[in-house]
């Protein structure tokens, strides 16, 4: 593996990926109906506000946030600098617990261009807070997470397979375990199952958006392999 500031997820045992956390006010059974779409704003409103009292809106250096003593230490850049198209550069921690996400994504700076994001060591400060998200691990697609004013078909699962030193994604399908590594290949960074997935794009002043991609994003961004995100 190469040099670089950027921390190896160890997925070991249960691993960080076999913890089973839900977002705050959910439940483990049929997701509350919400009375009114007003009472839906309310909500998604309350859970962005408890949010960002957490999370920091902008960062010079993402590796600094991570290190040990970092504002978002326990965090990891998933797919290093590397920007995912339509998201951002994510960070995950699957550890994190309310009011903080297991999930982040922050967009580089608006002076950086396109060509510049796919660099996996490469930093386009600063960093700017544009979303996050909740990753419940994953069961069957039968037992979708429960949130209070969020339907189940908002949630998707994110595909079981490899995350790559160059940013990308090699898919494995649904294997509950790692697969045998290929033996020539040494782009490979780390593996993680299944889990439950859904993405909150920050609305200053309003309502955060809930979508796969976020609608606001600059064009430019690697995309990940077709069948990363499916549908139960």
């Amino acid at each position: 593996m190469r040099a670089s500031g950027i921390g190896v997820i160890v997925l070991g045992g249960l691993g960080v990926f076999g913890w089973l956390w839900l977002a705050p006010g959910t439940e483990n059974g049929p997701t509350a109906a919400c009375p009114s779409e007003i009472v839906r704003e309310d909500t998604l409103r309350a859970l962005q506000e408890r949010v960002m009292r957490v999370v920091p809106r902008e960062l010079e250096s993402l590796e600094s946030a991570v290190a040990q003593g970092g504002m978002l230490e326990g965090f990891e850049l998933s797919h290093g600098h590397v920007v995912l198209s339509g998201m951002g550069v994510s960070l995950v921690n699957i550890g994190a617990r309310d009011p903080m996400p297991q999930l982040l994504f922050y967009r580089p700076s608006a002076s950086s261009s396109p060509e510049e994001w796919l660099d996996f060591d490469g930093a386009n400060p600063p960093y700017r807070f544009v979303g996050w998200g909740y990753l419940p691990r994953f069961e069957n697609e039968t037992d979708v997470p429960a949130m209070h004013c969020i339907p189940e078909d908002e949630w998707f699962i994110h595909e079981a397979g490899w995350h790559l030193l160059d940013g990308d994604m090699r898919l494995t399908g649904s294997a509950a375990s790692e697969p045998a590594r290929p033996e020539d290949d040494e782009n490979i960074w780390y593996w993680h199952p299944r889990s439950w997935d859904i993405h909150l794009w920050y609305e200053e002043g309003g309502v955060p958006r809930i979508s796969k991609l976020d609608e606001k994003a600059p064009e430019g961004g690697l995309s990940l392999p077709d069948g990363a995100f499916v549908r139960p």
